[in-house]
């Protein structure tokens, strides 16, 4: 068995970085259209970008999934109760990055819309349902405002590890 490296393969690390740039377009998108008044162009405007971004979080996720299962990661870093919280928080990310855009699409689709990934109209998965639509707005919100923690979490442990226990953990992400 080969020794694991010390660093996470290039096409990891360029899609953790491109997966924070997609997440922090569509939470700012999103939270930009709040600030414009209903009805206007720019609001449309931000919610047809917040939907963009969403939609390519969801299959940059899905990429996400099979180079994590293709390439080798480094070892953990820290005592145990570290490693055991960065895994968890890992996995609540990976969550979200599939939660939040599907509940998005199907909360759209709910509400009698369609929903399109560039030129392509996605398939109807649910039917148009005021209780549904509301369930999974309500769902939908949660996991945008769980992002903003969990998110928090990762990066308040990355700049532990750096700047505390100075172990050169984000050497690994470069």
């Amino acid at each position: 068995m080969s020794p694991l490296p010390e660093r996470y393969a290039r096409p990891s690390v360029v899609l953790h970085w491109l997966m924070f740039l997609l997440f922090a377009g569509a939470l700012a998108a999103i939270e930009y259209k709040g600030t414009l008044p209903k009805g206007s162009a720019g609001r449309a405007l931000f919610t047809s970008i917040h939907m963009m971004l969403g939609q390519c979080i969801l299959l940059f996720a899905c990429v996400r999934v099979w180079a994590r299962w293709r390439y080798t990661a480094p070892a953990n870093i820290g005592a145990a109760w570290q490693i055991a919280s960065a895994k968890l928080v890992h996995w609540v990310l990976y969550a979200i990055m599939f939660a939040m855009p599907i509940s998005g699409i199907l909360f759209v689709q709910a509400a009698g819309k369609d929903v399109t990934f560039l030129t392509w109209t996605l398939p109807r998965l649910v039917a148009e349902n005021p209780d549904l639509k509301s369930t999974l707005k309500s769902a939908h919100e949660f996991v945008g405002n769980a992002v903003y923690f969990i998110a928090g979490l990762h990066i308040v442990g990355a700049l532990w590890h750096q700047f505390v226990q100075r172990d050169n953990l984000l050497t690994r992400m470069r």
